[in-house]
Order: C-alpha cells, then sequence, then structure tokens
C-alpha cells in the first residue's frame, strides 16, 4: 500500500479529493476516514492547496461533530498553513474556525477579533472571486452563531439577512437556490427561539427552494426540527415526532452531531407527555451521553483556547488565562470524575485506534451496563464502530432507539436483564424484539440472539 500510495500522482489525488469532497455531503464519517491518507499525499507531491482544501475539510468534520478540541488544533495548523502558502481564502477560513471555539468557550470578544481578522484578510482578495464570496458568507453566518451563543437571536437573524441578500448577486439559478436554502434554514433555526411562525414559515421556503440532486444535510435537519418544534408547541405531537425523527435519520446517516441534543431534549420532553416511559428514559440516556462527551471536549479544547492565549498575551497584566482558570478547574473536576477514562490521551492528528482485547472489552461494557452508565452506548460504538451501519443497511428505517436496543441484544442481555437495565417490563421487551425481528426480516426459525451476533 505504502509503495502504490508513493506512485500517486497529482492528478489522481484532485479525483480522489473530489470524490472525497462528494462522499463527504452523503457520509461525513466516511469521508473523514480517507483524509489523513490523502493529507499525506498531498505534503509528499508538495501540492499546497489540496492540503488546505483537506486541512479545511477536517475543520468541518470536527465542527459538525461538535469535536472542538480537534477543532481548535487543526484550524491553527491551516491557519499555519494558510499563512505560510500566502492563500487569503484559506487563511480567513481558519480564523472562522478559531472564533467558532472562542464562542462557544464563553468568549465572544476573542471570537469577534477572529472573524474581524477574517473579514480583513478577505478584502485583500478579489471582490468578484466566487471562494472570497463564499468566505465573506461564512464570516456572517459565524456572526450569527456568536449572536446565537450570546442568546441574541436578533441580531443573529440580522446577519443571516445581509447574507441573503449578498446571494441575489449569484447569477446561476442553481447556485442561488442552494445558497438561499442554507440561509433560510439558518434563518428558521434563529427565529425557532422567538418567533415560531416565521421560524415554520423559513423552514418550508428552504426545503422548498432546495435544489433536488442536493444531499439532505445539516440545513435539513435544522428543517425538520424546527418544524418537529412547531408541532409540539401545538401539541401535534404524532406530527412533531415524524419530524423529529427524520432529522435525527438524517443526523444517523450524514453523522452530523451539531444540533442533535435539542433534538434528544424535545423528543424526551413528549415522550414524558405522552407517557411513554421507555423511549422518555432512552432520550434521557442519550442527553447524558452527548453531553458529556460535549463536556469532555469542550474542557479539551478550553484548554488548547487558554494555552493559546496565554501565547498572544503573555506580556498582558490581565491575560485571558488568568481568570479564566476557575472555570478550567470546574469543568475538568466534573469532566474526569464522571466519565471512566482508560485512554488519558486526547484526538491527536494520526486518530489511530490503539489494539484492543476484545473480551476485555466486553467486559468493561458489561460492567458499564451493570452500573447503568450513560457512557455505554459511546464505548459500545468505540468497540463496533460499523454496527449500526450494518443495521441501517439492512433496514434503513430503524430508528436510533432500535439500533441501540439491538446493542443490548449484541451483549446477549436476557430479556429479564433488558428489562432491569431499561426500566421497563419485559412483555415490552419481548415486543421490542418482534418488532426488530419484523423490521430486519429475521427468519423465525433463526435465533434473533445469533443474527444480531453476526452484524
Amino acid at each position: 500500500m505504502a509503495a502504490a500510495q508513493q506512485k500517486l500522482t497529482a492528478k489522481e489525488l484532485k479525483i480522489r479529493i473530489t470524490n472525497n469532497s462528494k462522499l463527504y455531503k452523503t457520509n461525513i464519517d466516511k469521508a473523514y476516514s480517507e483524509l489523513n491518507g490523502l493529507l499525506k499525499q498531498s505534503v509528499i507531491l508538495k501540492d499546497s492547496i489540496s492540503e488546505m482544501k483537506l486541512l479545511d475539510r477536517k475543520c468541518r468534520y470536527f465542527y459538525s461533530k461538535n469535536m472542538m478540541d480537534s477543532l481548535i488544533i487543526t484550524s491553527e495548523n491551516l491557519q499555519k498553513k494558510s499563512h505560510l502558502y500566502k492563500d487569503i481564502y484559506f487563511e480567513a477560513m481558519s480564523n472562522i474556525y478559531i472564533a467558532e471555539t472562542y464562542s462557544i468557550n464563553k468568549f465572544p470578544d476573542k471570537a469577534i477579533a477572529y472573524l474581524n481578522s477574517a473579514y480583513k484578510i478577505l478584502q485583500k482578495g478579489d471582490s468578484n472571486s466566487e471562494k472570497i464570496f463564499y468566505a465573506k458568507s461564512n464570516v456572517l453566518n459565524s456572526f450569527a452563531n456568536i449572536y446565537l451563543d450570546k442568546n441574541q437571536p436578533k441580531e443573529a437573524a440580522k446577519k443571516i439577512y445581509e447574507e441573503i441578500e449578498s446571494g441575489k448577486q449569484l447569477k446561476d439559478k442553481y447556485e442561488r437556490d442552494n445558497f438561499q436554502y442554507l440561509n433560510y434554514a439558518n434563518l428558521a433555526n434563529i427565529y425557532s427561539q422567538y418567533n415560531i411562525d416565521s421560524a415554520y414559515h423559513y423552514a418550508k421556503k428552504s426545503i422548498l427552494i432546495k435544489p433536488g440532486d442536493v444531499a439532505d444535510d445539516k440545513s435539513m435537519i435544522d428543517n425538520y426540527s424546527v418544524i418537529g418544534k412547531v408541532y409540539k408547541d401545538k401539541k401535534n405531537y404524532e406530527s412533531s415526532l415524524k419530524n423529529f425523527h427524520k432529522a435525527l435519520y438524517i443526523s444517523n446517516k450524514d453523522g452530523t452531531e451539531i444540533n442533535a441534543n435539542q433534538i434528544y431534549h424535545s423528543l424526551k420532553e413528549i415522550y414524558e407527555i405522552l407517557n411513554v416511559k421507555d423511549s422518555a428514559n432512552f432520550y434521557g440516556t442519550k442527553i447524558e451521553q452527548y453531553e458529556l462527551k460535549a463536556l469532555k471536549s469542550k474542557y479539551n479544547s478550553l484548554q488548547e483556547v487558554i494555552n493559546k492565549d496565554k501565547k498572544e498575551q503573555e506580556n498582558s497584566q490581565n491575560p485571558l488565562w488568568y481568570w479564566v482558570i476557575p472555570v478550567l478547574a470546574a469543568i475538568g473536576t466534573t469532566a474526569f470524575f464522571t466519565y471512566k477514562r482508560k485512554n488519558k490521551n486526547t484526538a491527536t492528528e494520526s486518530e489511530a485506534k490503539p489494539d484492543f482485547n476484545l473480551s476485555e472489552a466486553y467486559h468493561d461494557l458489561m460492567e458499564l451496563l451493570e452500573k447503568r452508565d450513560p457512557a455505554f452506548i459511546f464505548a459500545f460504538e468505540n468497540v463496533y464502530p460499523d454496527f449500526s451501519k450494518k443495521l441501517l443497511a439492512k433496514s434503513s428505517d430503524l430508528q436510533q432507539s432500535e439500533i441501540e436496543f439491538c446493542a443490548l441484544l449484541k451483549m446477549k442481555l436476557t430479556t429479564k436483564e433488558i428489562a432491569k437495565i431499561s426500566f421497563i417490563e419485559t412483555r415490552t421487551v419481548q415486543n421490542k424484539k418482534y418488532r426488530i425481528r419484523k423490521k430486519l426480516d429475521i427468519p423465525q426459525n433463526v435465533d434473533i440472539y445469533y443474527w444480531i451476533d453476526q452484524i
């Protein structure tokens, strides 16, 4: 393989990067798995444009997965490379990504400073350039995100309206529709915080204007989530659930997780209202898992933010790190005493997984189950990373709760054990098994545990 990689030509690399870009639109996890190899090839071939393009794609991946710790490390790498290669577009984009990490860590002033820097850099570029146009749009979008983080949705909406206005200069209808489809979805998401009727209007407008050949993505997740929220407020729970599950399906399919927690909270509330306890408990667990993972990422990214600020303000009288250390300590205590970490190293650029003993991993998973630790599913997916994908290949309409029920079957838990762990009746477990068997078309003469074990 190494020899074959050495022989990769510049033309072949560009073709693979183009194919990866297409894949990224439908399955960001699969696309990401190719990035490190492509990055190595771009360095070997001394193709600086490809190198920056791939680093930018990694930044977008980490942002979509809410992995702020990995985002700030990669965005700083992109910043250094783009400055070295004197590339205005990618240098501006790196500043935008860094701004996002500052904003999510509750340092809006620093975030705004980086966005202003990004815009200043872009002013040096060709105003007629398509790349510069989209980069400026990204600056506006990031400003909107910062205002949302500051709980100022009306100011955020103003920035999106600026984007919509700028989109009128796009002459190609397909390109313009695709651009405005994203903007209307963003606007719908913002309005959902203070004007639900306008939120519904722009979500529907976004869906209507979306080009038919554009794959469902984060914007469609936002649209279905907004519509689900509208129906929830109107107490039309059946329609609300339908739209929230559509949003989750897209999220699970393409790997985007950035707003998944909001969906989990809404689903938990609805199932509590409907007195569907097992589903309410299920999404309660999902919330705990998500927030645990986000807290860990935020803790690591906050460390990086502080280190970066220390370098920038070494001679300042009141640097950011001086007064934020207590916050870091508080978050660190929560993160490290809540989650049983077996590997103390954070994700690095190599993303290489250590070898592990399957028997030992199984033992650890059982230990998490017995303790009813919400980290179980997170750990399970690390041990069996293709499990959900293989199940969805068998039946694409499986809900996430059904996939995670199958994980318990994979662990060979009995009906009584599942009932005890999930706080549901044994009859409910039996009914779930029946529905799973039917959805996956498992023959009656085949043991469901054996069938699941082959996945």
